[in-house]
């Protein structure tokens, strides 16, 4: 007999379960989880923008490799097959003509190869490479820079996910507290201890707090998915994060306080672009000296032009011999070019300074404020306890008739506020930690 006839209850309830357990396999299959120090190599590795910055590189690269190629022999082949009308000759300007067929032949041919080797261009090619080198040089800063970039927004999402989430926490026990404490201000209302006012209030300030909750919520979801966007992840990725601990502050070692601005990228960049344009100028004086290059040809045609009367006839010839080039207009046209280039490069030198003075007001900045966050944290955790004791006594104050709600309000405010402050200033030390690893190019 079919097991299904014979237990029909226990395959209802069989297929019963199988659905919701389905279901939440696949949600668990959409659950990520990260720490910090993964979103911040994922992002490196799977960002979209990162990746457009590589193929910046590659071309950088792709160029550069073109530019030496240059250095080789250049080789060209020629080859023609002609037809010829016939010849119209005029006598006594255009009255009278006649048509002949063109000597030696009506057909014409040719096909030959030739090459040409630099010997000396005033350094104009190794200036080229020069050039090119620099411009890679650049194009991978601009990778690690983008790297950085998107580095540091990853650390900010997620550390504001992680402040969302412990402020979402301290929401839920606050709306908990609310409902406890509008429970006993109802209590006291039937007995006639309290006025109705007071229950509105209790009511009106838990609804805030409810609503304050969602709100957070939706926050959340909102760095979650910008979170998941410069992960190149699904935007419905559920992002689940492990460094929650946030008195688990990363120490700034010795060396990263150091105000030392020679690894920013912004300073980098000047720097390799002080080499650039030293390249560019070594172009620009190339054009002073002559060009010497190396020619050799060889090919077949027809008919033969070499002897006279022509002939028509096959004939193969070559040569190989010097040429040498020299514009005179350089003289008096190049001079402003090169003067031109040297102000650029005076330019860039400031530009340099400019960077590293920069760079230094920003890390005198960041380790100011993370001094001040590790101060605004040690205060915190002492205005907790003794806002927590505040608390306590107003509440004891207020369910025994001696203040008003509003005290008890207040109070409950500020020890919100000061537990609040404590998780504002364990974030922001950690943000600092990383936005000082990003500005001195080690992020």
């Amino acid at each position: 007999m079919n097991l299904f006839y014979k237990f029909p209850a226990f395959w209802l309830v069989f297929i019963a379960l199988l659905f919701p357990i389905t279901d939440s396999a696949q949600q668990n299959s959409n659950a990520y989880t990260l720490s910090i120090q993964d979103a911040v190599r994922l992002a490196k590795e799977k960002n979209n923008n990162v990746a457009a910055a590589r193929m910046g590189l590659e071309a950088s690269a792709a160029s550069l490799a073109e530019v030496k190629s240059h250095v080789l022999p250049h080789v060209q082949i020629d080859a023609s097959d002609k037809r010829l009308s016939k010849a119209t000759l005029y006598d006594h300007g255009f009255t009278e003509s006649e048509s002949v067929p063109p000597p030696p032949a009506s057909y014409q041919a040719n096909a030959g190869i030739e090459a040409s080797f630099n010997l000396y261009s005033g350094g104009k090619h190794e200036a080229s490479i020069k050039q090119f080198e620099a411009r890679e040089r650049l194009a991978d800063i601009h990778v690690k820079e983008r790297e950085g970039s998107i580095a540091l927004e990853t650390v900010q999402h997620y550390l504001e996910i992680l402040r969302l989430s412990k402020l979402d926490s301290l929401y839920k026990e606050q709306v908990d507290k609310e409902k406890i404490r509008l429970k006993n201000i109802n209590s006291l209302h039937k007995n006639g201890k309290v006025t109705r006012s007071d229950v509105l209030r209790a009511e009106m300030n838990l609804s805030n707090r409810e609503y304050q909750k969602k709100e957070n919520e939706s926050t959340i979801t909102i760095n979650r998915n910008r979170l998941a966007i410069l992960l190149n992840l699904p935007i419905e990725t559920n992002i689940v994060l492990t460094d929650t601990v946030l008195a688990a502050t990363k120490p700034m070692a010795t060396t990263e306080r150091e105000l030392d601005s020679g690894s920013a990228y912004s300073v980098q960049q000047a720097s390799q672009s002080i080499l650039l344009q030293e390249a560019v100028i070594r172009e620009a004086r190339s054009n002073y000296y002559p060009s010497i290059e190396l020619i050799a040809a060889y090919g077949y045609n027809y008919p033969n032009y070499l002897r006279y009367p022509y002939v028509p006839q096959y004939y193969a010839v070559g040569y190989v011999g010097f040429k040498m080039s020299y514009s005179l207009a350089s003289l008096y046209q190049n001079i402003h070019k090169v003067k031109a280039e040297r102000k650029h490069l005076e330019e860039i030198k400031f530009t340099e300074k400019a960077a590293k003075d920069n760079v230094l007001l920003e890390l005198t900045s960041l380790d100011i404020k993370m001094d001040d966050m590790s101060e605004k944290a040690a205060l915190a955790q002492k205005e907790i306890a003794q806002a927590q004791a505040n608390y306590k006594i107003m509440s004891t104050k207020y369910f025994n008739q001696l203040a008003l709600l509003a005290d008890l309000l207040d109070a409950d405010n500020l020890y919100l506020q000061t537990k609040y402050n404590l998780v504002e200033a364990q974030i922001m030390q950690q943000y600092y930690y990383y936005q000082t690893l990003y500005t001195k190019g080690k992020l």
